[in-house]
C-alpha cells in the first residue's frame, strides 16, 4: 500500500485509531481504512520511491563489515510474524546440517579470555542424544579437563544458524548450543562481545568451540546458561487465556531490560541492536531476566558508520527507518519503549507489514516528525514532505485504568529525537518502578523478586547523588 495514500488518509481525518477500553487484544492493535484514498499524484508516488530506497539502505551506505555472525543475525526470524514457529515441535528434532561435524580447535593466544579448547566429539554427530566433547583449561598451570554435552533438542533456528539445548554428563545442568555459520575472513563480534560479559541481566558464556562439517563450513558454537522462557512466549501465555501480563511481570522485566542496557551500554560500552520480547530470556520460578543473542551487537564508535538495516521490524527506531548511519544506543532505548507498550497492551504497538509501513504506524501514533526531529534522527535526509498528521494522545492508547507512570515511560522512551529518550539507568529510576523498590515487594506467589539492587560501582559511573538515592531504596543499601 502506497504510504503517502496512508498518511493522507490520516491527515484527511479517515482513520479510525482505537484504545481498547474493554482490554480486548482483537481490537486494540490502530486501523487505518485503506479504502478511502482513491487519488495519488505523481509527487506522493515520487516520495514512495525515496522512502523504500531509504528502507533498503543496508550495507552499501556503510562501512560495517560482516565481522559479526551475521550482519543482521537473526534477520530471518527477526520479524515477529515469523517468530511463532519456535513453539513448534518440529524445533524438537536437530536439523541434518549438524550431523557429521568435526570439532576443531579454537587457537587464541590471550591468556585472560575464556579457556576454551575443544577437542573432540563422540560419535557421528549431535543428533538428539548424541555427545560433544570439549576440553577445557590447560592454560596457566591448570589441569585439562573434560566437558561432555548430549544434545536434546532444538530450541531456535533462523539465518543465523539453531539453538539447541543440551545437557553436561559431568554436572547435569542443562545448556544452550547456539551454532553459528563462521566467515572464516572475520572474527566473529558476537564471541568477543560476549566474552566481555558479566551482570546478572545479560546470558552467561560458559564455553565455545567450533567444528567443521563434510562441506568444510566452519560453525561457531557457544555453550551459553540455559533459561527456559523468554518474554515473547510469556506473553503469548496470557494471550491464550485472554489475558494481560500481570503489571508486577512487566514491571520486574523492564526494569531488568533497563538494568542490563545500562551496563552494556555504559560499561562495556555494546548496543545490542536487536531489543525484542524473543531476545529476553526469563526464569519462569524467579522472573530474573537475561538479554541474549548478541549477533547484531556492537561497539558503535561516534563518526563510524553503521548498517542502518538492523532490529527487527516492530522494534525499529526511526532513524533506522530514515537511514541513519550515525546512530547511538539510543536505538535500543527505542526497543525498550516498544516491548513495554506490548506488555501493557498485549499486542505490538507498531505493527507495520514493512519498513516503509513501519514507519506509517509510528506516525499514526507519535505524529509527524517536525523538520528539527528528522534532522536529529538523520542530518541527510531533508527532501521529503510528509502529510501533517497529529499525534495521537497515549492515555487514549492504552487502557484508562492503565498506571498512569506506565503510559509516561512509554512516552519517554519513544521519542522521534533520539537525545532526548530516556537513557537506561534513568529509565531505571522511574517512578513506574517505585513498587519494586517497596521494602515489602515480592513475586504473587510470596517469594522473594530477583536482584535488583545490587549495583556495581561501575554501572553508577556518573550517576548523580539524587539519582542513587532514587535508584537504590533505603533497605537494600550497605
Amino acid at each position: 500500500m502506497n504510504m503517502m495514500r496512508r498518511l493522507k488518509s490520516i491527515a484527511s481525518g479517515r482513520t479510525s485509531i482505537s484504545s481498547d477500553p474493554g482490554m480486548d487484544s482483537s481490537t486494540k492493535r490502530a486501523k487505518v481504512d485503506l479504502e478511502t484514498e482513491q487519488v495519488v499524484n505523481a509527487e506522493s508516488n515520487s516520495i514512495e520511491r525515496n522512502a523504500i530506497h531509504v528502507d533498503q539502505n543496508v550495507a552499501s551506505t556503510s562501512s560495517e563489515t560482516v565481522a559479526s555472525t551475521s550482519a543482521v543475525t537473526s534477520m530471518a526470524i527477526a520479524e515477529t510474524k515469523g517468530e511463532s514457529k519456535a513453539d513448534k515441535s518440529g524445533y524438537d528434532q536437530l536439523p541434518k546440517e549438524m550431523h557429521e561435524m568435526k570439532i576443531r580447535d579454537e587457537k587464541t593466544n590471550n591468556n585472560d579470555e575464556k579457556d576454551v579448547e575443544a577437542t573432540v566429539i563422540t560419535g557421528s554427530g549431535t543428533e538428539t542424544g548424541q555427545i560433544i566433547a570439549t576440553t577445557v583449561g590447560g592454560r596457566n598451570g591448570q589441569p585439562k579437563q573434560t566437558v561432555s554435552y548430549m544434545a536434546e533438542r532444538v530450541v531456535g533456528t533462523g539465518s543465523f544458524g539453531v539453538v539447541f539445548q543440551a545437557k553436561c554428563l559431568e554436572t547435569g545442568e542443562s545448556v544452550a548450543i547456539k551454532k553459528v555459520l563462521q566467515d572464516k575472513r572475520y572474527k566473529n563480534r558476537e564471541l568477543q562481545i560476549m566474552r566481555l560479559l558479566d551482570h546478572p541481566n545479560v546470558v552467561q558464556l560458559k564455553h565455545c568451540f567450533f567444528s567443521t562439517t563434510d562441506k568444510d563450513e566452519l560453525y561457531l558454537n557457544l555453550v551459553l546458561e540455559y533459561v527456559s522462557e523468554t518474554v515473547y512466549r510469556v506473553s503469548k501465555h496470557y494471550i491464550r487465556l485472554n489475558q494481560h501480563v500481570p503489571i508486577i511481570y512487566v514491571r520486574l522485566y523492564a526494569y531488568q531490560i533497563c538494568r542490563a542496557l545500562n551496563y552494556l551500554h555504559h560499561v562495556v560500552g555494546v548496543c545490542h541492536r536487536d531489543i525484542k520480547p524473543q531476545n529476553l530470556l526469563v526464569n519462569p520460578h524467579t522472573h530474573q531476566l537475561k538479554i541474549c543473542d548478541f549477533g547484531s551487537a556492537k561497539m558503535l564508535v561516534p563518526g563510524e558508520p553503521n548498517i542502518s538495516y538492523i532490529c527487527s521490524r516492530y522494534y525499529r527506531a526511526p532513524e533506522l527507518i530514515f537511514g541513519a548511519t550515525e546512530y547511538t544506543s539510543a536505538i535500543d532505548m527505542w526497543s525498550v519503549g516498544c516491548v513495554l507498550a506490548e506488555l501493557l497492551l498485549g499486542q505490538p504497538l507498531f505493527p507495520g507489514e514493512s519498513g516503509v509501513d513501519q514507519l506509517v504506524e509510528i506516525i499514526k501514533i507519535l505524529g509527524t516528525p517536525t523538520r528539527e526531529e528528522i534532522k536529529c534522527m538523520n542530518p541527510n535526509y531533508t527532501e521529503f514532505k510528509f502529510p501533517q498528521i497529529k499525534a495521537h494522545p497515549w492515555h487514549k492508547i492504552f487502557h484508562k485504568r492503565m498506571p498512569p507512570e506506565a503510559v509516561d515511560l512509554v512516552s519517554r522512551l519513544l521519542q522521534y529525537s533520539p537525545n532526548l529518550r530516556c537513557t537506561a539507568l534513568e529509565a531505571c529510576a522511574h517512578p513506574f518502578f517505585n513498587d519494586l523498590r517497596d521494602p515489602n515487594a515480592s513475586l504473587p506467589n510470596g517469594r522473594a523478586l530477583p536482584p535488583l539492587f545490587n549495583f556495581t560501582a561501575q554501572e553508577l559511573a556518573g550517576a548523580s547523588t539524587e539519582l542513587r538515592h532514587r535508584l537504590i531504596p533505603e533497605h537494600a543499601r550497605n
